[in-house]
Parts: C-alpha cells; sequence; structure tokens
C-alpha cells in the first residue's frame, strides 16, 4: 500500500512558547560558518528538554520511573494512533465525561491524540497558548491510565497536558500520567506542544522518537504519522 509522511512536531525555535519560567525553548548559535572564510557551517545547540514539540517520559515527575534513554526504541512507535476532536476554550478541562462519549476510540488506541483547536493561538497569540491553555482532568487521567492497558502515550496541541492557570492540578495530571506511587510500574507516555493537523485521522503508525540523551528526563522530539494514501 503507498503511504507518505507527514511531520507533526513544530520546527524548533528560539522563541518558541514555553512553559511560565522555563528557559527559552532553545538558543542557537552559528560557530563556523563558510561565508565567513571557514571549512564548513557548525552550530551549538543549547536546548530545554521541555520545549516545542516535546516528551514527557516518567522521570520527569516521577523518580522511580525511566527516562527517555532508558526505554526501547519500539517504545516511541505507535501502530493504532487515534484522533479526537475535543475543541477547547481557555483553560477548559477534558472531563472523564467527555472522554467516555469516545470509549471505542480510546479502546482501541495506543496513541490517543487530543486536537483541541488550541494551536491556533500558538503564533496568533503566543501568552494566551501558553498561560490559558486547556488541560486533561485528573480524573480523566487516571481512568485512561487504569482502563486502558492498551493506551501508552497521550499527545496534546496544547503547550502541556496541563495548564498554567491552574499549576497544583497540572502537578497531579502528570503524576497519574507518569505513575507515581503506583506498584505495577504504569505509566502513558506524554507529548506536548503537537501539530495535530486533521490529517492525522488517517495515521496508520506514528513514529515519536527523543533525541536519545544519557541524563535527560525527556527531549524534543520529531514526530512523523505515515498515512495511507
Amino acid at each position: 500500500m503507498p503511504t507518505r509522511f507527514i511531520v507533526l512536531s513544530h520546527p524548533l525555535r528560539a522563541d518558541a512558547p514555553t512553559w511560565p519560567g522555563n528557559p527559552p525553548a532553545a538558543e542557537i548559535e552559528l560557530r563556523d560558518a563558510i561565508e565567513r572564510g571557514d571549512v564548513a557551517n557548525t552550530t551549538v545547540l543549547r536546548l530545554f528538554s521541555h520545549s516545542g514539540t516535546h516528551v514527557d517520559t516518567p522521570w520527569h515527575f516521577n523518580p522511580n520511573g525511566p527516562a527517555a534513554w532508558q526505554l526501547p526504541i519500539e517504545r516511541f512507535v505507535f501502530e493504532a494512533p487515534r484522533l479526537l476532536d475535543l475543541p477547547c476554550s481557555d483553560s477548559e478541562a477534558i472531563t472523564r465525561a467527555r472522554l467516555e462519549a469516545h470509549s471505542d476510540t480510546i479502546a482501541a488506541a495506543d496513541l490517543l491524540l487530543l486536537r483541541t483547536g488550541w494551536a491556533i493561538n500558538r503564533p496568533l497569540d503566543p501568552r494566551r497558548f501558553v498561560e490559558d491553555g486547556p488541560l486533561l482532568d485528573p480524573e480523566a487521567a487516571h481512568w485512561l491510565v487504569d482502563r486502558h492497558p492498551d493506551l501508552r502515550a497521550i499527545a496534546t496541541d496544547a503547550v502541556s497536558i496541563g495548564s498554567p492557570s491552574q499549576p497544583e492540578v497540572s502537578v497531579e495530571i502528570h503524576h497519574a500520567l507518569t505513575g507515581v506511587g503506583r506498584a505495577d510500574g504504569r505509566f502513558v507516555l506524554i507529548y506536548e506542544d503537537v501539530d495535530i493537523v486533521p490529517e492525522v485521522a488517517r495515521a496508520i503508525r506514528i513514529y515519536a522518537w527523543p533525541l536519545f540523551i544519557d541524563g535527560a528526563d525527556g527531549s524534543p522530539v520529531t514526530i512523523v504519522a505515515e498515512l495511507a494514501s
């Protein structure tokens, strides 16, 4: 079957919107330049692990959970991605009841993509995009982890699965998804600030590999969806 690929990551730029208080998304310095007489072009990159399109691995919130480089590579490949269109307003929580209306779709997913429509604010009003974004209700987060054993990851087009408008609730959401306090070691990867375009509904596979950096809790990612033609 012929396939094509689309990128679901935003290009990582120095001015990309970030969670309040975080350092700049990236610092990109041209070290050597052919136009200055050097033999090659080289750049120095300084990256924050939670900037742009990125993954939260368990160790981000769970001291007993694995980090990106400790997970097998196949953990970042998804054979059953499923899209949910869930338009949200400012600081709106996606509730368990709202998700239960899509129970069959969620039950079939190994990666659940939440398209809230919030990404429209990313270029138009970056402050609003960051500070007033939607979030996943903690009860909904627990329901996803507890009742859906095939679910391995969740993605959002907002800056985070939480929201700066509700910092304590945001910690609770991340605890639920990263497996804090669980004896069974269960967790769900979290992909944030993803460019969830409508075409992803036709994805037959999604690749979402982080940089494998020893010591990093998470990482920017290049997410690629494979679509059936």
